[in-house]
């Protein structure tokens, strides 16, 4: 039975969630030649059903797989961590905006043009967006991610369809498994591009499509993506503890590094945590006995306060301060492999505290800005 503070509490988090709402990011496409800022060509694949505009997406599923090109153009005045949305008529210099869509009518139209932009030992990034997302929110949010860690090698993004409606969480968690077959149709094409490896990031429960989308390529004999996934990166998690530890079990062969952030302060993932009845979401970990023999990293990022929103749901990607730290190559050398990184003497974590059961957990500082 749930205490009646408790239900207040959680009541009160569930009211500032539905009337939070502020309107929604949409794409905002401006015909330019030139621009000062960032421009971050992202291919896209979604399972969402097109918008009256050519170049949006709804929340509705499609069994069709729409592909394009979008270049993103981040505007010279972007500030770490965050989107700049229009406020207006879209301005190149002070806005995010799309400066162009290419359609892409086939896979192997889309592995020939994604050919184009691999350069010499750069290595692929797939992002998939999470929970109450707009097809628009995804996508810019990935660019701002990519621009501000410096990501050089291709990038993709997967679109699944959420409602991109706080009130419509059971309605994502059935998106996310109308998508699998979507997402593993992606990794497949990526795979057989010209990449000499594939990095995959996750926030929230795209973070469960992940896992339910490599468990059944894995059981088809095609989980290690011809040989080029190099690694899967969750932010924060919003799966069961015991659904993921009992889902890798299946995954071969086993992604290394996996790493998992997570914030003890996430209220986004214990909203989840009510609505599902269970508390052991992946991205609030505390016991780490469950996770016995994944060999999973978790990184704790409970001690930053900078990041968007007051959910704290997204700290990975939009602290200014952790965004930072994850650009410095000394960070990730240790978030990779903690032990090498600490004997080489590298100060950026207060301290790992490593288990029995090959669990790795690295709490990162604030205070160590390099």
């Amino acid at each position: 039975m749930i205490r009646p503070f408790r239900t207040l509490a959680l009541g009160a988090l569930i009211g500032a969630l539905l009337i939070s709402c502020t309107p929604r990011g949409v794409v905002s496409v401006v015909q330019e030649t030139a621009t000062q800022g960032y421009v971050a060509p992202i291919f896209v694949a979604t399972t969402r059903a097109r918008s009256e505009t050519s170049f949006d997406f709804t929340r509705q599923r499609s069994a069709t797989i729409s592909m394009a090109q979008y270049d993103i153009s981040v505007p010279p005045v972007h500030k770490a961590g965050e989107i700049e949305w229009p406020k207006g008529a879209p301005d190149i210099d002070e806005d995010m905006v799309t400066l162009n869509v290419r359609d892409i009518k086939t896979r192997s139209d889309f592995i020939k043009r994604a050919n184009k932009f691999k350069k010499h030992g750069e290595e692929a990034v797939v992002f998939i967006h999470g929970y109450n997302n707009t097809f628009a929110e995804g996508l810019y949010r990935f660019a701002q991610v990519a621009k501000d860690v410096d990501v050089k090698g291709p990038k993709y993004h997967y679109s699944w369809p959420s409602a991109g409606d706080a009130r419509g969480y059971i309605y994502d968690r059935d998106s996310v498994l109308f998508a699998r077959d979507g997402l593993e149709q992606m990794l497949d094409d990526v795979a057989n591009t010209n990449t000499d490896g594939i990095f995959i990031v996750a926030h929230s429960i795209g973070s469960a499509l992940v896992v339910e989308t490599l468990r059944q390529m894995s059981i088809a004999g095609k989980g290690d993506l011809n040989g080029k996934l190099r690694g899967i990166i969750m932010i924060s998690p919003d799966i069961d503890v015991n659904v993921f530890a009992q889902s890798l079990k299946r995954i071969q062969p086993r992604p290394d590094p996996l790493l998992v952030f997570i914030s003890k302060n996430d209220l986004a993932l214990k909203f989840s945590s009510f609505l599902t009845g269970k508390e052991n979401r992946l991205g609030l970990v505390e016991n780490l006995d469950a996770l016995k023999g994944t060999n999973v990293e978790i990184i704790d990022v409970s001690a930053f306060g900078d990041g968007a929103g007051f959910l704290n749901h997204s700290v990975a990607i939009t602290s200014p301060t952790v965004l930072n730290l994850l650009k410095n190559r000394k960070v990730m050398e240790t978030i990779l492999d903690p032990k090498t990184a600490a004997n080489k003497g590298t100060n950026i974590i207060s301290r790992v505290v490593q288990t029995v059961n090959d669990v790795t957990q690295i709490i990162l500082n604030p205070k160590v800005i390099q």
